[in-house]
């Protein structure tokens, strides 16, 4: 089970740099699309312009995709047994690697803002939630 786990919290990290290395004009028209296809279908226009429903969904991406991976390492690092702390730094590391990759990809840039504030503090929500649910597992 803690293999699998890991190989799992592996697989996660590397389907988040691989799609950090999408180009700029890939990766927003993928969340434009969604992002009309909301606007057309479940908000009305009054409530919020595409512009700022676009930057959300991109923002909130980040959080999700990155609570996904914080939920998954914090089952790892239960089962393995390894310190918490330890989980944190490879966490604020894949954040802010996964930003710097994207020096890589045309028409994208690393941010700072993005790998602290939307990235880091999704691993760490999920983090802290994966360390509450998975507090009763037994690692014996």
């Amino acid at each position: 089970m803690k293999y699998l786990s890991l190989a799992i919290s592996l697989g996660l990290t590397a389907m988040i740099f691989s799609m950090s290395q999408a180009t700029g004009e890939e990766s927003g028209s993928m969340s434009m699309t969604l992002a009309q296809w909301i606007s057309e279908h479940f908000v009305p226009a009054h409530w919020i312009s595409l512009d700022q429903l676009h930057l959300l969904i991109r923002k909130g991406a980040h959080v999700g995709e990155y609570a996904v991976l914080g939920l998954s390492y914090a089952l790892t690092f239960r089962l393995f047994r390894w310190p918490t702390g330890i989980m944190i730094l490879l966490g604020l590391f894949i954040a802010l690697g996964d930003e710097a990759s994207q020096w890589l990809s045309e028409g994208r840039g690393p941010s700072l803002i993005d790998a602290l504030v939307f990235d880091f503090s999704g691993f760490l929500l999920g983090g802290i939630i994966g360390r509450i649910v998975f507090c009763k597992i037994n690692v014996s």
